[in-house]
């Protein structure tokens, strides 16, 4: 098992979406599943913190191309996992995206 992991900066903006995307290497095996999260930053390093502003929120998490574009139903070669964040207030300071994806080598 190999756990890839990418945090970015933001949304900060009002209402502003951002969508973050990290995928399995070369010889980490085949993408098997991810998760995310819309953070205070750090939470690799830190306990978590929540994010700038109460109406920050995680809008999506799912396996997709390199780009963020989702994959499509039934497909089995997805390797990269996206999250989609948003804020919902005037302004969200200090706000993180995280992504994970979940890789494993099954050996074939």
């Amino acid at each position: 098992m190999k756990v890839r992991f990418s945090e970015v900066s933001g949304p900060t903006a009002g209402t502003a979406g951002l969508t973050t995307t990290v995928g399995c290497g070369q010889n980490d095996g085949k993408l098997v599943s991810g998760g995310a999260a819309i953070s205070g930053g750090s939470v690799t390093t830190t306990d978590f913190t929540g994010p700038g502003s109460v109406g920050d929120h995680l809008g999506g998490s799912y396996p997709g191309d390199s780009g963020g574009t989702p994959v499509g139903d039934g497909t089995t070669t997805a390797a990269y996992w996206t999250a989609y964040t948003h804020t919902g207030a005037p302004s969200s300071p200090n706000t993180s995206s995280d992504v994970w994806a979940l890789c494993a080598n099954d050996g074939v």
